[in-house]
């Protein structure tokens, strides 16, 4: 728990002194947050080629899968490639119901998340993987980060320009979280 309080003073800080267009759409916090969600995918692959036990690389197929499919959602499907404007608080792009490409996107949604759940409960036993030990630590800076990073969304606490860097700066450390919970769960699983 000690680890998710540093992350959070730390975070709260860097939100107050780092400039706000570092939080932008397409900006270096997003970017970031897309490299450790691709590095987390590579991470789970190379896992896949680590073992022997095939239930434990249906699970690390599972995860590389999680793994980009958040990234596609943090690039917004596509859209970050498409801004139609720039205002105070970054670009603008697109809004899903004028996306071009959308019914594309939601067919992709849907079949992607078939095949994810039909991975997880035809070829990993869950049963085994909740027998093993919890993450507790990794699980608690999950949270923490992910209840600052709704705080800062909506600025409960912050002005509009802060909240945004520390949301940014919670989901980066959220996603960093993932790839320990593979790995946990990669040496745990017996």
């Amino acid at each position: 728990m000690y680890l998710a309080a540093v992350l959070e003073i730390l975070s709260l800080i860097l939100s107050r002194i780092l400039p706000v267009e570092l939080s932008f759409e397409n900006g270096l916090i997003e970017n970031l947050q897309v490299i450790v969600l691709i590095a987390g995918a590579i991470f789970s692959l190379s896992l896949f080629f680590q073992t022997r036990d095939a239930r434990l690389k249906w699970f690390q197929i599972f995860c590389a899968a999680a793994f980009l499919l958040v990234t596609f959602r943090e690039l917004s499907w596509g859209r970050v490639f498409f801004p139609i404007a720039q205002e105070n608080f970054g670009p603008v792009f697109v809004d899903m119901k004028d996306y071009h490409f959308r019914m594309q996107v939601y067919f992709f949604i849907a079949v992607y998340g078939a095949a994810m759940l039909f991975i997880l409960f035809k070829f990993i036993p869950v049963k085994k993987f909740l027998q093993c030990k919890f993450p507790t630590k990794i699980f608690a800076v999950l949270i923490v980060a992910i209840v600052c990073q709704y705080l800062g969304k909506h600025g409960y606490f912050l002005d509009r320009t802060t909240g945004q860097m520390f949301e940014e700066l919670n989901e980066l450390i959220a996603y960093s979280c993932f790839p320990a919970i593979c790995l946990h769960y990669h040496k745990n699983f017996k």
